[in-house]
């Protein structure tokens, strides 16, 4: 049995101040779009998690705000994949806090100042 999978895999270019934000609550998603803009990324938004992963190979961005509802959905399934594929980008899960998981967890809704610290670290 084969097994196969497409994905349009490359290495990406410098992203810059990029920022991708996967969320399907909108009012979330673009409250967060805002907030980033605002602190200077130009960010580019889905509702779907794995389509996310796309846009991070595309984009290069600095960035990715990835949700999580539970252990193994597509925003976990999809920071694995971009960690190990686009390791430049710094990905941050929001969602329920979860033990164990390789990547930082801000609970939804997002709290704004708490992102800024985050942001602060992860793009020094």
């Amino acid at each position: 049995m084969a097994f196969s999978i497409e994905a349009d895999i490359r290495m990406p270019g410098y992203g810059g101040r990029r920022a991708v934000i996967a969320d399907a609550d909108r009012v979330q998603r673009e409250a967060l779009a805002g907030h980033l803009s605002g602190r200077g990324f130009q960010v580019s938004q889905t509702d779907d998690a794995l389509e996310a992963l796309t846009i991070i190979g595309a984009e290069a961005p600095v960035v990715a705000l990835l949700p999580l509802d539970h252990e193994g959905d597509d925003g976990d399934r999809a920071a694995a994949l971009a960690a190990m594929l686009y390791p430049q980008t710094r990905i941050l899960m929001t969602g329920p806090r979860m033990p164990n998981l390789p990547f930082p967890i801000l609970p939804r809704p997002v709290d704004l100042s708490a992102l800024d610290r985050w942001l602060d670290e992860a793009t020094v």
